[in-house]
């Protein structure tokens, strides 16, 4: 017993320092189980300002996991399941090259790639750019294979499938649940690869489980704010709030 609490111990940060990654992991859980996504957008960025990119990417992926198991009984039957199978086996392949990355990039080529991910998220949504319900199957093949690759070295799946979830979702719910699902299965792939390489270590994952709270919490404010709301306010309220953190990423690794 003495040894595990020992691990614990060792795995935990300042309390000022678990404050704000709490917070972090607060805001993001709350944006994603609001509009569908944001939660690796937002939680890597907001995150690495205090455990840094390098363990801020397996933190998101192993919280995206546990956030999909929570909201699994109220997404499964919304989600569209084929649009998931499409694209899923592209992004399966491409996952591994992403950990790579993020094994051999520096702390500030990680948030330089990052910042310019989100910021091209949120181009793609404010562009009003709309990708048809059917596309080739080599169009889908790149979308998985370029979520993948993001996926594994920046934890953000999202740009690629954003566009393509909200153009084959007859509703803004069922876009909501099939990205909700989409992201916790790339995220548990994408960590599983991690493990396997050995870039993920043991300490990072008990920091993440201590942080869990906030993250189950944030599922049950972002949902009610959703069903609260409606489906007319979530795409403004989430491309400024993506915009400021892209922004502050970017000034950030620019000035370090």
């Amino acid at each position: 017993m003495s040894d595990v609490l020992a691990l614990f111990s060792n795995a935990t940060l300042p309390v000022a320092d678990m404050a704000l990654a709490a917070a972090a992991i607060f805001f993001a859980g709350a944006l994603r189980a609001f509009v569908g996504f944001g939660f690796a957008l937002a939680g890597v960025p907001l995150l690495a300002m205090t455990v840094g990119p390098a363990a801020a990417v397996p933190m998101i992926l192993a919280l995206e996991i546990m956030s999909g198991l929570q909201m699994l009984p109220k997404v499964r039957k919304v989600a569209d399941w084929r649009a998931i199978w499409l694209i899923l086996p592209a992004a399966l392949i491409a996952a591994p090259f992403g950990i790579y990355l993020l094994d051999v990039l520096d702390a500030d080529s990680l948030r330089l790639l990052i910042a310019l991910a989100l910021l091209g998220a949120v181009a793609l949504m404010a562009s009003g750019l709309q990708i048809p319900a059917k596309v080739p199957l080599p169009v889908s093949l790149g979308i998985g294979g370029a979520s993948g690759l993001l996926a594994g070295s920046t934890a953000m799946a999202g740009p690629p499938v954003l566009l393509y979830f909200i153009g084959r979702a007859g509703t803004p719910e069922a876009a909501r649940a099939s990205m909700f699902m989409y992201f916790s299965l790339t995220g548990a792939i994408t960590l599983g690869f991690g493990f396997a390489s050995g870039i993920v270590e043991l300490s990072t994952m008990l920091l993440t489980l201590m942080l869990s709270p906030a993250l189950f919490l944030s599922n049950v404010i972002g949902s009610w704010a959703f069903h609260a709301t409606g489906d007319h306010h979530y795409r403004p309220i989430a491309l400024g709030l993506l915009t400021i953190i892209a922004l502050a990423t970017l000034v950030q690794a620019v000035t370090n």
